[in-house]
């Protein structure tokens, strides 16, 4: 009986052993469904946001401009000097009693065609 006891510890180091190189060698060959996609990375390239402005890399787009209807008074005082009219409307921000970066429409001149 004495050789049976040390050829149990033996058996179960083998075991121990084959079970864990079997799950080596799956891990070694992945299925296609589980194979890691390689994704491109690109160039990264960091700058400070004012190098950025002068660098030409902005579109700078003429002034916002659109003709529409408005009410223009020769007086703001007297209502009897005003008349309906198109007027060009302009987009302006740093409005005063305004919180930084609120921008709104504004009438820019009477009486318009075009405010191409």
């Amino acid at each position: 009986m004495e050789p049976i006891k040390h050829i149990t510890p033996i058996l179960f180091m083998l075991l121990f052993i084959f079970q864990s190189t079997s799950g080596f060698i799956e891990q070694q060959n992945p299925s296609k469904d589980d194979m890691p996609v390689p994704v491109a990375m690109g160039r990264r390239e960091y700058r400070v946001a004012a190098e950025m402005d002068g660098g030409g890399r902005r579109r700078n787009l003429g002034p916002f401009q659109v003709c529409l209807m408005c009410r223009c008074c020769v007086l703001a005082t007297d209502p009897s000097t005003c008349s309906n009219m198109p007027c060009c409307f302009g987009i302006e921000c740093q409005l005063p009693n305004k919180p930084f970066g609120v921008c709104a429409f504004v009438p820019k001149t009477c009486n318009c065609t075009t405010c191409g």
